[in-house]
């Protein structure tokens, strides 16, 4: 008989996949101009996205109808393109990189010191990802005047990507200062 999934400890596959996660939902928000553009949006969201994230479909939908009470404000017309572009822009850029920090980090096999020390940097470098994240968001929502939490559930996905990085950081720490331990054992006799 198995683990419940609830008593089993994080891995760093839940890390990237909480990530990716995040991702997803970044691309959707700034592929919908953060509610103020208009047109057809389910064709935005493909149907291989929502099988392989069913938690998501839910959000999805909420969007969908966040949309339609947006566009009938028309809050679009009341800024300029290029803000919108820009917000985008660094919203998916961060986003990326997050999720390029954690693939890097996890590719790496520990089995020297400068090794160990470069995963915890990317691992920083992902953390730092995640924040810049949280900011960017936190501006647009400021600038723009609108809730961005109200429909995506960004904030919650955002600290349980900054919980599984720090869980998946503080592991790696204590395996570095495990190999550490034993270098040293190793050089004294």
């Amino acid at each position: 008989m198995g683990v419940p999934k609830w008593r089993r400890s994080s891995s760093k596959l839940d890390a990237f996949y909480e990530a990716v996660k995040l991702r997803q939902i970044v691309t959707q928000m700034v592929m919908r101009s953060y509610g103020m553009k208009t047109g057809n949006y389910k064709r935005l969201v493909p149907k291989k996205v929502r099988a392989e994230y069913p938690d998501l479909a839910k959000l999805f939908d909420r969007v969908d109808k966040y949309q339609e009470q947006v566009e009938e404000t028309g809050m679009l017309e009341q800024y300029d393109n290029w803000m919108i572009t820009k917000t985008r822009s660094n919203l998916l850029h961060y986003s990326s990189l997050m999720v390029g920090h954690i693939t890097s980090a996890n590719e790496i096999r520990c089995t020297i010191e400068q090794e160990y020390i470069k995963r915890i940097l990317l691992q920083d470098d992902a953390i730092a990802d995640v924040a810049n994240i949280k900011q960017e968001v936190q501006f647009v929502e400021e600038f723009f005047a609108i809730d961005l939490n109200k429909y995506m559930c960004l904030a919650e996905q955002l600290e349980k990507v900054r919980n599984y990085l720090y869980r998946w950081k503080r592991s790696t720490v204590n395996e570095y200062k495990e190999f550490l331990k034993n270098k040293q054992e190793e050089q004294n006799k």
